[in-house]
């Protein structure tokens, strides 16, 4: 890959900018300086430095991140803040997309990547992977609103839910598995057996949980087990 490109890829500036970079001697190859803005690099073996510190040069993304409210789960909106102005300037230059969403109002686990058939690999409904939120709500779920989540309730519009895992909590909090992502699933079903959510938590998808990103705002790459275990 040419240097230029990988930086620009990188976010360190434009084309234009890189070359400055280059230029101004601030860019080493394997602690050489270099100034050829053509020059084609190993991005498996050469060790690519910036003022003194070393250029990530992964080309595929695999990351799960503790979403905050308040966000929207999409690369741009127009009236509101996206999760992507919550990472890294490369992300947007190397295609990484959120994999699902989560509402603007729910927080917790979100995975992001740029590799598409591993992304539709798991929001894939025919792929089976459980996602549990925690819930907290107002009102009182009946036992018969609990029982139609757990088989597979309808809702109002006529959508239909698969059945679902409830484990209760506490009085006004649960967590429930659910294998969808549709509109607002999770609140439209504890509202149709009776309950108001007044907060939603999503903690895991699959295997993948929020160990290591317990902090609202937290990023970290999966491990290659993570990863391949959502391709098997």
């Amino acid at each position: 890959m040419r240097l230029d490109k990988l930086l620009a890829n990188k976010a360190y500036g434009s084309r234009k900018e890189v070359h400055q970079l280059l230029k101004d001697q601030r860019v080493t190859i394997n602690g050489e300086i270099t100034t050829k803005k053509d020059i084609h690099v190993d991005i498996e073996s050469d060790v690519i430095m910036v003022d003194g510190q070393v250029v990530n040069t992964k080309q595929q993304y695999y990351v799960k991140f503790h979403k905050p409210k308040g966000y929207v789960t999409a690369v741009e909106d127009a009236n509101h803040p996206v999760v992507m102005d919550l990472l890294p300037p490369e992300y947007i230059k190397m295609g990484v997309v959120p994999v699902g969403r989560l509402d603007k109002d729910t927080e917790g686990l979100l995975l992001l990547t740029n590799d598409g058939i591993w992304g539709h690999s798991i929001i894939n409904g025919n792929k089976h992977v459980s996602k549990v939120y925690y819930v907290e709500y107002d009102g009182e779920l009946t036992e018969e609103g609990i029982q139609r989540i757990k088989e597979g309730i309808v809702l109002g519009d006529g959508t239909h839910c698969k059945p679902a895992l409830i484990d209760v909590v506490s009085s006004q909090s649960l967590h429930i598995t659910i294998e969808e992502g549709k509109y607002h699933q999770v609140k439209r079903m504890i509202g149709a057996a009776g309950g108001t959510v007044t907060y939603l938590k999503r903690l895991t998808i699959g295997h993948i949980d929020l160990t290591g990103i317990e902090e609202v705002g937290s990023i970290q790459d999966l491990t290659i087990g993570d990863i391949e275990a959502f391709k098997k």
